[in-house]
């Protein structure tokens, strides 16, 4: 309790109201056994072709589960034959939402529960599939993928976090997990990404623990009832005086934008984000024991593009390709203030998709290439600095013919990083107990929209507004 107390008496001096946090103790409790998916709808994967590819190093599949279209081969060494995708898109649905995957170390069903961590012994809930990174000796391609399931230590950029996204504002959307007993009270980590695909702007989200009944009703649990939101030691949660995240160590209790777009360099990223080199755009959390509720997102943002944005409504960014795989993190270089078409850009219209002017928000554009197969990317200036400046078209039609440069949509504006841990305690007392040792609990996250408080993006009047315009371009000229 050192930690709890240190943080209590920090607040106390800064005079912030942080919320009481109970000890953590072993007890009567249940372990997370498996995501229940009796109500998922499993869909179809999403193929993306390209018969010249060979096979693709980031996709691991069953030895000999795939055959190639093209050529009859059947896919030997766990990789995709030639011929037969670049990558699968899964996703399986549920009322409101899906979770969604990319098929090359993380694989279906997108979601999966560690018990006991193969090296650090911690739980955690996490994304399905392999630890890119479980075979750094290896000598062959047949040997790279597949070889460890992913844990909860696996390292940082790993693929660690599931994708759970929402279509319908103000509708829930549940994860059922089965328990059963084990005598101990479990912590979990869980490492979620979180996307807004309502197609209307969010100012904020709110995460519940609870049950759900036979007939789909939800019902979230009650102050000791064994289950509650906690930081890493255990320390659970207050619903009468519940604790920000600004109270919390970060991993503990965020909501996080991709550093990519706003933040300064940390111990994780060396250099700053695209819109702001200095201030991540955070959603903030207040948690109590049953219940988490965002108190709004960053002014960064907010000041920018307004409230949270939709996939649909995404913003265009010219990326330069590093390594010249387009599944890793490209640099974002250059973003369109105006209206963007990534389906027109893509199939090479004028002023690549965008109906507006291209904008750098770096000191320049110009790349550099260090000779050892790594860039010096110009870093991110402040617009306590300097505004962003206009890309010239020279620059436009050589990036037009050079593969390594390529417009698409910001798609991280529609997404954020959750962090948070919860305990498992006793299911004596939970609607769900089958009397065997047996129990389910419920993870319902519901998207809001709350016009008392929500900004409107600069050049729209109302909140709830995009920026569109009619003249945006959506076909190729000739």
């Amino acid at each position: 309790m050192k930690r709890a107390k240190s943080m209590i008496s920090t607040a106390i001096a800064i005079g912030v109201a942080v919320g009481t946090l109970a000890t953590f103790n072993a007890a009567e409790a249940s372990q997370v056994t498996s995501w229940d998916m009796s109500s998922v709808e499993i869909g179809p994967p999403t193929n993306v072709t390209d018969p010249g590819f060979i096979f693709d190093q980031y996709n691991y599949i069953p030895e000999g589960s795939l055959v190639d279209p093209n050529t009859g081969a059947v896919a030997t060494g766990g990789f995709m034959p030639s011929g037969y995708v670049k990558y699968t898109v899964g996703a399986n649905f549920f009322t409101n939402g899906a979770m969604t995957w990319k098929e090359r170390d993380t694989q279906g069903p997108g979601l999966s529960i560690v018990n006991n961590d193969d090296v650090t012994g911690e739980n955690c809930i996490m994304s399905a599939g392999w630890n890119p990174d479980s075979t750094p000796d290896a000598t062959q391609m047949s040997d790279w993928w597949g070889v460890d399931l992913k844990q909860c230590s696996d390292p940082w950029q790993s693929s660690k976090r599931f994708k759970m996204v929402s279509y319908v504002l103000d509708g829930p959307v549940d994860l059922t997990f089965q328990v059963s007993d084990t005598g101990t009270e479990d912590i979990y980590r869980i490492l979620e990404k979180y996307g807004n695909h309502t197609g209307e702007r969010v100012t904020g989200y709110t995460t519940q623990l609870g049950f759900l009944d036979a007939n789909g009703n939800f019902t979230e649990a009650l102050p000791g009832q064994g289950l509650s939101f906690c930081l890493r030691n255990g320390s659970k949660f207050s619903n009468t005086a519940p604790t920000p995240s600004s109270m919390a160590n970060q991993g503990e209790l965020d909501s996080l934008m991709a550093h990519g777009l706003f933040g300064a360099p940390d111990k994780h990223h060396t250099s700053s984000g695209y819109f702001n080199p200095y201030v991540r755009a955070t959603f903030g959390l207040l948690a109590g024991e049953t219940r988490i509720e965002t108190t709004g997102l960053s002014q960064v943002h907010r000041d920018l593009f307004g409230e949270w944005l939709p996939a649909d409504q995404m913003k265009g960014g010219y990326f330069f390709d590093m390594d010249g795989i387009v599944y890793t993190d490209n640099a974002l270089m250059a973003s369109c203030e105006g209206v963007f078409d990534e389906a027109a850009a893509l199939a090479g219209a004028p002023n690549a998709g965008c109906d507006g002017t291209w904008v750098t928000y770096r000191e320049s554009v110009d790349v550099v290439d260090n000779g050892d197969g790594t860039w010096t990317i110009p870093p991110s200036v402040g617009t306590d600095i300097r505004q962003p400046i206009p890309v010239d078209a020279a620059t436009l039609e050589a990036w037009a013919n050079d593969p390594l440069w390529i417009p698409a949509d910001i798609d991280d504006l529609a997404n954020v990083n959750v962090n948070s841990y919860m305990t498992v305690g006793s299911i004596a007392s939970w609607p769900t107990n089958d009397g065997n040792g047996n129990a389910s609990f419920t993870i319902r996250i519901t998207p809001t929209f709350d016009a008392t408080v929500a900004q409107a993006e600069p050049g729209t009047t109302d909140p709830q507004d995009f920026v569109v315009s009619i003249t945006a371009p959506t076909t190729v000229t000739p």
